[in-house]
C-alpha cells in the first residue's frame, strides 16, 4: 500500500483513511515517486499494512515498510508516526538512506518526521565503498551529527562467517561522526590488528571515507638512520582550496639540526604547477653520522608545470636544483630521475628547463632552454654547457603516391663560461651555435612478385659558429650535406592452422656527401690525443651506438655534429611468429658496411671501421606467463662484445623480472656487466616473499639488496625487509637498513624510515 502523508496538513491524512478506525490494504506494486524536498515536504509511505487509531493521530505500518522525505528514505519491519509528536519510531532491520550515498542501520531507532535528528540503537553506518562504523548507540543532532558509543570503525570488507576478524579495526570508548565536516573523532581510541589491540590513543581523528580533501596531519614517518639518528617527521596537509594544496612536513632528529619539506600542487584552468623541496641549516655528514665543515643553508628544489596555450600549443617548465651533490642522498630525497618536461635528465644529473611544444598533423615546433647540474665527483660544472636555446620544426609535405617530403629546421647554442679551459688537451670549445635546415623525400612502392621498394633522398646545410675563448678565435664552418638511397625488402608470409610465419631479408643501399667530418690533425694516429678529433667538435652523438634499432637507416647517427659519409650498405633479415593468441616470436640480424673508415667515429659507435659488428634482437612473449628478450653485438669471429637480456615471468606463485647486461667497453672506455632483478614468491593470497637485487657483476658486489616479506588484503598493507646498498659515493658510503612499511585504507599508511 502507498499513501501520500502532507505533513502538516491533517485535512490531507484523514482524506486518505476516512470510514474506518483501521483499515489494511494490499501493497501497491510500485512505490509513488518522490519528490523534491521543500520546506512542507510530504511523506511517501509504503508498507504491505497501514493502520491509524484516529483518536491519537497515530500511524502504525508493518511489512516491508518504507517512507521517503524528498531524497532521505527509511526502510523497516515496523514503524509508528505520530502525527501530533511528529516523531518517528522504527523497529527491526531499520535502514536510512540520506540521498547522498551514506547508508545507516540500527535496530531501532526514534528520530523527527523527515528523520534529521533522533536517537538509535545498534547503530551502524557504511562509509565509502568499504568503510563501516558499528555504535551501541547513536544520537544524531542537528540533522549532521551522529554521536556514538562503544564505537568500532573499519574499512575492511566485512564477513559473516563466525570469528572473522578484520584486518584492522578502531575501537573507542565515544566518537562523534560529523556529516557536514566530514569527520570522524574518537575518544579513548585503540587500534585493533586482527583483534589484538596495539596502540591506544586518548584522542583521534580522522576524514569520513566519502570526505573531500581536507587540512589534517598525515601519517608520520618514524626511523632511525645512522647518518641522522632517530627522526620523526610530521606531515601537515593544508588545503588551500579545491584546485591548490600545500603539505608542510618538519623532520626533527637526534644527530643533525630540523629539516622542513614543502610539496605545493596547483592546478590551474589551462594546467598545473607541482614544487617540491627543504631546507636546513647544518654541516655535511658521512654515512656514520659524523659531520664535516661549516654550518650553512642547504636546500633542494624539483618543480615542474605545464600549460595549454590552445588545442595544439603548450609550454611548460622544469627545476631540479640542489646547494650539495649528496644532498639527496644524506637525507634520502626521492624524485631525482622523475621527467619534468620535455626531456629527461640522465643518472646524477639535474636538468632545469623551460620549453614550448606545437603539433599538428603536419607540422611540429619545440624550443626550449636546459641547463644542468652534475652531482657525479667528475662532473665539473665549468665543463657542462648551457643550452641556450634548442630549436626543432619539421613540417610535412605528402604527395599521395609519390610520397612525403619532410622539411626540418633545427638551431642550438652551446655555451660555457670557463675561458681557462682552453689549456686543456685537447683544447675545449667553450661556445658553440649551430642552424641546419634539411629536406628530406621518401617514398614506397611494391614491385613485381612482392618486393618493396622505399627510395630515399636528403639534403642538409649546417652552419656552425665555434669560440675556444680567445685560443683559437672565434670562427665559423658550414657545410652542405646529401644522401640518396633505396632499401628493398621482400615479406614472405606462412599462414597456417594456429601459426602465421613472415620472414623479411631486407636491404639498404646509399651514398651520402663524404668526409664531411673533417679532422683536426687528419695525420693524428691512434693513441694520439688529437686522433679523431673533428674541426665541428661533437657535442650531440658522444654516446652513440650503431645497433639492430637503427640497422637500415641511411644515416646511422641520428643527430647532428657527425655525419656517415660516402656510400654504405645494409643487410638482414626479420623474421617473426604468431602462434594462437598469447605466442609472439620475433628477431632481427644483420650488419652495417662502409665505403672506408672514420676516426671520428669511437669504437662504442660501431661506427669507426668499414664493416660494422652484427647485431641482432631476438624476443619471445608467450603472453602474461613469460616474456624472453635479447639484444647482442658481436665481431667478424661471432664473439660478443654486448649483451642485453631481460626477461619477466608471472607463473604460478612466482612474479618477477630480471636485466642482464655486458659491454667489452662502455662510454668511459671500461669493461662493464650487471644484473638488475626483483622477483616475488605467493606464499598464499596475502603473504608474499619479495627480493630485489642490483649487482656490479665487475667490480663483484651488490649495489642494492633487498629481502622482505610482505601482506596485502583489501584494506591494509604490511611490508619488512632487509636493505643494503653497498654503492660509495665521496663520504657516503655502503649501509644496511631494516625497513618497515604499514599503510591502513582509510588511515592513510605509516612508512618507517630505513634504520641504517
Amino acid at each position: 500500500m502507498v499513501l501520500r502523508l502532507t505533513c502538516l496538513a491533517s485535512v490531507a491524512m484523514a482524506a486518505l483513511v476516512v470510514g474506518a478506525p483501521a483499515f489494511a490494504q494490499p501493497p501497491s506494486p510500485q512505490p509513488a515517486p518522490a519528490r523534491p524536498a521543500e520546506e512542507d515536504e510530504d511523506i511517501i509511505l509504503q508498507a504491505d499494512v497501514v493502520e491509524e487509531d484516529r483518536d491519537s493521530s497515530v500511524v502504525t505500518a508493518s511489512g516491508n515498510v518504507e517512507i521517503r522525505v524528498g531524497d532521505r528514505t527509511l526502510k523497516a519491519d515496523r514503524v509508528v508516526y505520530d502525527r501530533v509528536k511528529q516523531t518517528v519510531r522504527a523497529q527491526g532491520n531499520v535502514q536510512i538512506m540520506d540521498g547522498q550515498s551514506q547508508v545507516q542501520f540500527a535496530d531501532e531507532i526514534e528520530a523527527d518526521e523527515d528523520f534529521r535528528n533522533g536517537f538509535a540503537t545498534r547503530f551502524s553506518s557504511r562509509l565509502g565503498p568499504s568503510g563501516l562504523v558499528t555504535a551501541s548507540s547513536a544520537v544524531r543532532t542537528d540533522a549532521t551529527i551522529n554521536s556514538l558509543e562503544q564505537v568500532v570503525f573499519t574499512n575492511c570488507a566485512m564477513c559473516e562467517e563466525k570469528g572473522y576478524e578484520p584486518s584492522w579495526a578502531l575501537r573507542a570508548r565515544r566518537a562523534t561522526l560529523d556529516q557536514k565536516e566530514q569527520m570522524i573523532t574518537y575518544q579513548d581510541a585503540v587500534l585493533e590488528v586482527k583483534g589484538v589491540p596495539i596502540l591506544y590513543v586518548p584522542w583521534f581523528a580522522h576524514p569520513d571515507p566519502n570526505s573531500e580533501r581536507r587540512s589534517g596531519l598525515l601519517i608520520p614517518d618514524v626511523g632511525i638512520s645512522s647518518k641522522i639518528g632517530p627522526f620523526y617527521e610530521q606531515p601537515y596537509l593544508w588545503v588551500i582550496s579545491p584546485s591548490e594544496d600545500l603539505v608542510i612536513s618538519p623532520m626533527i632528529s637526534t644527530n643533525v639540526m630540523p629539516l622542513l619539506k614543502l610539496n605545493w600542487r596547483k592546478r590551474f584552468f589551462s594546467g598545473f604547477i607541482q614544487a617540491e623541496g627543504s631546507i636546513t641549516h647544518e654541516q655535511d655528514f658521512d654515512s656514520d653520522g659524523n659531520k664535516i665543515g661549516d654550518n650553512t643553508w642547504r636546500s633542494h628544489l624539483y618543480a615542474v608545470g605545464r600549460f595549454n596555450i590552445n588545442e595544439d600549443w603548450q609550454w611548460g617548465f622544469g627545476i631540479e636544483r640542489q646547494t650539495d651533490d649528496l644532498y639527496n642522498r644524506r637525507y634520502d630525497i626521492d624524485g631525482e630521475d622523475d621527467l619534468r618536461g620535455l626531456v629527461a635528465s640522465q643518472p646524477r644529473q639535474l636538468l632545469s628547463q623551460v620549453y614550448v611544444t606545437g603539433q599538428e598533423p603536419d607540422f611540429y615546433f619545440e624550443a626550449g632552454t636546459f641547463l644542468f647540474q652534475g652531482l657525479r665527483a667528475s662532473d665539473e660544472d665549468a665543463r657542462i654547457p648551457e643550452v641556450l636555446p634548442a630549436l626543432f620544426v619539421q613540417k610535412v609535405f605528402d604527395f599521395g603516391a609519390n610520397g612525403q617530403l619532410a622539411t626540418d629546421f633545427s638551431a642550438v647554442g652551446l655555451l660555457r663560461d670557463e675561458p681557462t679551459l682552453v689549456t686543456e688537451r685537447p683544447p675545449l670549445t667553450l661556445d658553440t651555435a649551430r642552424a641546419t635546415a634539411s629536406a628530406e623525400w621518401g617514398s614506397q612502392y611494391v614491385v613485381g612478385p612482392g618486393f618493396v621498394v622505399e627510395p630515399f633522398a636528403s639534403g642538409r646545410g649546417d652552419a656552425y659558429y665555434l669560440d675556444d675563448g680567445g685560443a683559437a678565435g672565434s670562427r665559423t664552418v658550414s657545410r652542405f650535406l646529401g644522401i640518396a638511397g633505396a632499401t628493398v625488402s621482400y615479406p614472405l608470409i606462412s599462414r597456417q592452422a594456429g601459426m602465421d610465419i613472415i620472414i623479411e631479408p631486407i636491404a639498404m643501399a646509399a651514398y651520402g656527401t663524404p668526409d664531411a667530418n673533417k679532422l683536426t690533425n687528419p695525420n693524428a694516429l691512434p693513441g694520439d690525443i688529437d686522433y679523431g678529433r673533428t674541426i665541428i667538435p661533437n657535442e650531440d652523438s658522444l654516446v652513440f651506438e650503431a645497433d639492430e634499432s637503427n640497422l637500415f637507416k641511411p644515416n646511422a647517427v641520428s643527430n647532428y655534429d657527425l655525419w656517415e659519409g660516402g656510400a654504405r650498405a645494409a643487410v638482414g633479415v626479420s623474421a617473426s611468429a604468431q602462434i594462437g593468441s598469447d605466442i609472439e616470436l620475433s628477431t632481427i640480424v644483420g650488419r652495417r658496411w662502409r665505403e672506408s673508415a672514420d676516426p671520428a667515429f669511437n669504437e662504442l659507435s660501431n661506427l669507426r671501421e668499414e664493416t660494422s659488428d652484427y647485431v641482432a634482437s631476438v624476443r619471445a612473449d608467450v603472453g602474461r606467463i613469460v616474456n624472453v628478450g635479447a639484444r647482442v653485438r658481436m665481431d667478424n669471429e661471432l664473439e660478443i662484445s654486448r649483451l642485453d637480456l631481460d626477461a619477466s615471468v608471472n607463473f604460478w606463485r612466482v612474479s618477477g623480472n630480471a636485466r642482464y647486461f655486458r659491454v667489452d667497453r662502455n662510454a668511459a672506455g671500461l669493461q662493464d656487466e650487471g644484473l638488475v632483478w626483483s622477483g616475488s614468491f605467493a606464499v598464499d593470497d596475502r603473504w608474499a616473499a619479495v627480493v630485489e637485487q642490483a649487482r656490479n657483476i665487475t667490480q663483484n658486489k651488490d649495489i642494492r639488496l633487498s629481502l622482505g616479506i610482505k601482506y596485502q588484503d583489501d584494506c591494509s598493507f604490511f611490508m619488512i625487509a632487509y636493505e643494503r646498498s653497498g654503492g660509495r659515493d665521496r663520504t657516503l658510503g655502503p649501509s644496511e637498513s631494516i625497513r618497515f612499511t604499514f599503510a591502513l585504507t582509510g588511515l592513510g599508511g605509516f612508512s618507517d624510515a630505513d634504520t641504517d
